[in-house]
């Protein structure tokens, strides 16, 4: 079963040039897939993870008890979802050259030794084989002239890469604090363009 996860990590809601951008995407997508789930960061409740979650992590799922296993709860469901997910849209907007922190916490329970990743004598392997990324991102300002700056494009690859996902389309559309609406909207239909 062909299966679309699409996970939107903006704040702002209708106001989001992230989100808006995914919203084009995820027209173009839908109707290619039978399944669609969304998961928005900012309707789930995302703690940090603790000491009882790196100790939980660690512990074999045989000799969890309960309270390990409540920790681990959220990490596991948000796990299955990528898990069945043939593709993933991620919509993301840059915070201070970096991805919301909503977005990190939900990279560090999706992180996880024996379930995304391995590592062993034969040396680290991504288990989330045979996925595609679509990222959507929205970048307040033109990178043009500081692209070394842009910590959300390398290191969004690069971590999902290490999970094992080798198909990956970054599109960003920059300037959305800068320039209007008109010209904003045909950015972003240039970027869908790209797409195909």
């Amino acid at each position: 079963m062909n299966t679309l996860l699409r996970i939107d990590t903006s704040t702002r809601g209708a106001n989001s040039h992230s989100i808006g951008l995914a919203d084009m995407i995820f027209k173009t997508l839908e109707s290619e897939h039978s399944r669609v789930f969304t998961r928005d960061l900012n309707r789930t409740d995302l703690p940090h993870i603790s000491q009882e979650f790196i100790e939980a992590m660690y512990t074999p799922k045989e000799e969890r008890n309960d309270a390990m296993n409540g920790v681990l709860n959220l990490s596991d469901t948000l796990i299955s979802e990528l898990k069945s997910a043939d593709t993933i849209l991620l919509s993301v907007p840059m915070f201070n050259f970096g991805v919301p922190s909503r977005l990190k916490a939900y990279i560090d329970h999706i992180s996880r030794i024996g379930e995304t990743f391995s590592m062993d004598e034969n040396g680290i392997s991504g288990l989330l084989k045979n996925k595609k990324l679509i990222v959507a991102a929205a970048y307040g300002a033109e990178f043009e002239q500081m692209r070394a700056m842009d910590f959300v494009e390398p290191y969004l690859k690069s971590l999902f890469g290490f999970l094992g996902i080798e198909d990956i389309t970054y599109l960003a559309v920059e300037g959305t604090s800068m320039l209007g609406a008109e010209v904003l909207t045909q950015k972003k239909e240039e970027l869908i363009k790209s797409l195909y």
